[in-house]
């Protein structure tokens, strides 16, 4: 078949957006197959075959030693195999992040709406910590905790792998003061402003939690209302444990779902991402003593929420007696 060459310059062209951060996936024992290639089929049947076909003959697949993996590489129970995640045409975000505070240490970035913190799904380089790599050259650069990639605010990021163990169990024994800022409907209970929520929380389904009445406490959150504007309620809340979406929940939990969240509410209108209507939940303040240093740090987000901008000097004013 002839093809005029002409032609090809209207042709569209895939463009391909390669994650700079390894990704890694142990090999389990009693795996119970013949070759890498069988596991790596079976554990991301997500990916087409022929991606994966494609990245091993590229060599772009090996052991976490740098040993390089092919279709006939045998199983080799709880070794360590290491990839970079590619994605076709992704999507730009159109926000930037802010670095607020950095030390010898570690930083703390303001984050947009948007933005994921760690590549993930269709996400590779249109990430917080993949930006911060690029720009900044910190080559072990990582987060120690999370927020919603459509959650805005302060994030907490490690420069070296050495000390990345220090700041996560930080976050993970609960040593982090951090206070949330959210615009959600009013509750029911009308003159009520307090609420100390425990609760069980368990997967709903892939992408959502859900609270499981009467089962064993693994979530906690403290809610007070701070303002009233119409039906809408400024919230401020301070997550004791760290679930998956645990503030989300816990205000659906009370009847106040955070406006414009498209898994937890009734804005069933919201198709993928309205720039113009971010959910309205903002990391605003993270407080802890350096397990470095010993110091006590203090942060706060730039940032506001949309509906209550006009209300920024009142939130500063609250925020400095939390």
């Amino acid at each position: 078949m002839y093809i005029d060459r002409r032609l090809l310059q209207f042709a569209p062209m895939n463009s391909y957006s390669r994650s700079v951060i390894p990704s890694y996936v142990a090999l389990p024992g009693g795996g119970g197959f013949a070759t890498v290639y069988e596991f790596i089929l079976f554990r991301f049947p997500r990916i087409a075959e022929s991606v994966w076909r494609e990245r091993i003959e590229l060599n772009k697949v090996h052991f976490d030693d740098g040993e390089p993996i092919s279709f006939s590489t045998p199983y080799q129970e709880r070794r360590r195999i290491c990839y970079y995640r590619e994605v076709i045409d992704e999507i730009k975000i159109p926000f930037e992040a802010e670095v607020l505070f950095e030390n010898e240490d570690f930083l703390v970035a303001d984050k947009p709406h948007f933005l994921p913190v760690h590549p993930a799904g269709e996400y590779v380089t249109e990430t917080l910590i993949t930006r911060l790599r690029t720009k900044y050259g910190y080559e072990e650069l990582s987060s120690a905790h999370r927020i919603d990639r459509s959650t805005a605010g302060l994030v907490l990021c490690v420069k070296s792998r050495a000390k990345r163990g220090l700041y996560h169990q930080m976050f993970n024994a609960g040593a982090v003061k951090k206070i949330y800022l959210a615009a959600g409907k009013l509750p029911a209970e009308t003159g009520r402003t307090h609420w100390h929520i425990k609760a069980q929380m368990e997967p709903l389904d892939h992408f959502r939690m859900q609270i499981i009445p009467g089962g064993p406490v693994n979530s906690e959150s403290i809610i007070d209302l701070i303002e009233r504007r119409n039906e809408i309620g400024l919230f401020r809340l301070q997550p004791v444990t760290g679930k998956k979406h645990q503030l989300r929940v816990h205000l659906c939990e009370i009847g106040s779902p955070i406006i414009d969240d498209p898994l937890y509410s009734d804005y069933s209108d919201i198709d993928g991402d309205d720039y113009q209507r971010p959910m309205q939940l903002l990391a605003q303040r993270l407080e802890f003593a350096d397990p470095v240093t010993g110091k006590q740090m203090e942060f706060k987000s730039k940032r506001s929420l949309r509906l209550f901008s006009e209300f920024e000097s009142f939130v500063a004013e609250v925020s400095g007696s939390w």
